[in-house]
C-alpha cells in the first residue's frame, strides 16, 4: 500500500507542473485584489480535477473492458503503432511545443469567473493528461472502495494545486516583489518542460513498442 501511495504522490507532483495554470496564477497575483482571485482560480482547478477525475474513473473500468473485448489481441498492434507515433511526436516536440513566453490573461477578473476559468482548464485537460490518467488507472486497478477512492483522489488533487498555493503564500510574504520571482520561476519551468517533453514522449513510445512486441512474441 505504501508503494502504491508513493507512486501516486510522484505522479501528482509531475502533474502539478502545469505551465498554463502557473501563467494564469502569476497574472492574477499581479492584479488589484490578487489573493481572492488567485484562490478562486486555485479552488476552480481543484474542483474541476476532482469532478472530472471521478467521472473518468467511474467510466474507465467499463470502457477498458469493452475495448479489450472488442479489439482482442490486436490491441498490441494498435499499441505498437501508437508507440511509433509517440516517437515521431517526441522527435519533433521541440518544434511542436515551443516554450511560450506569453502570459494568459482572463477576460474577467471576478472571483466567480476566475474560479470557472480554473475549473474549465483542468476539466478540459484531464482526459488527455497522462499523469492523471496513469493515477486513475492505478487507483482503478487497486479495487479501492468508493469512499477510499474519493479520499485518495481528493488528496491527489491537493498535491496538484500545491504549487499554486505556494505562489499565493510567496505573494503574501513578498507582496509585489513576488511577481518578478514567480515570473522567473515560470519561464524556467516552461523551458524545462519543453526540454523534458521529447524524452518523456519518446520513452513512453519505446515502452509501448517493446511491450507490444513482448506480448506479440509471447
Amino acid at each position: 500500500m505504501s508503494s502504491f501511495l508513493l507512486s501516486l504522490v510522484a505522479i501528482s507532483v509531475i502533474g502539478s507542473i502545469n505551465p498554463n495554470g502557473f501563467a494564469v496564477q502569476i497574472y492574477l497575483l499581479s492584479t488589484p485584489k490578487p489573493v481572492i482571485r488567485a484562490l478562486a482560480f486555485t479552488l476552480g482547478e481543484y474542483i474541476g480535477l476532482l469532478i472530472s477525475g471521478l467521472l473518468i474513473a467511474w467510466g474507465m473500468r467499463q470502457v477498458i473492458q469493452e475495448v479489450l473485448n472488442s479489439v482482442g489481441e490486436s490491441i498490441y498492434g494498435l499499441q505498437f503503432f501508437a508507440g511509433i507515433g509517440l516517437l515521431i511526436v517526441g522527435y519533433n516536440a521541440p518544434k511542436i511545443f515551443n516554450a511560450s513566453t506569453k502570459t494568459l490573461h482572463p477576460h474577467s477578473l471576478k472571483p466567480l469567473h476566475t474560479f470557472l476559468l480554473g475549473f474549465t482548464i483542468v476539466a478540459v485537460e484531464t482526459p488527455t493528461a497522462l499523469p492523471h490518467i496513469a493515477a486513475l488507472k492505478q487507483m482503478n486497478d487497486a479495487h479501492l472502495s468508493i469512499p477510499i477512492f474519493i479520499l485518495i483522489w481528493a488528496l491527489y488533487d491537493l498535491i496538484f494545486i500545491f504549487p499554486l498555493l505556494i505562489m499565493v503564500a510567496v505573494y503574501l510574504v513578498l507582496n509585489d516583489k513576488a511577481i518578478s520571482y514567480l515570473e522567473g520561476f515560470y519561464y524556467r519551468i516552461n523551458r524545462l518542460t519543453s526540454k523534458i517533453l521529447p524524452f518523456l514522449l519518446s520513452g513512453i513510445g519505446v515502452f509501448f513498442i517493446v511491450n507490444s512486441l513482448i506480448q506479440f512474441f509471447s
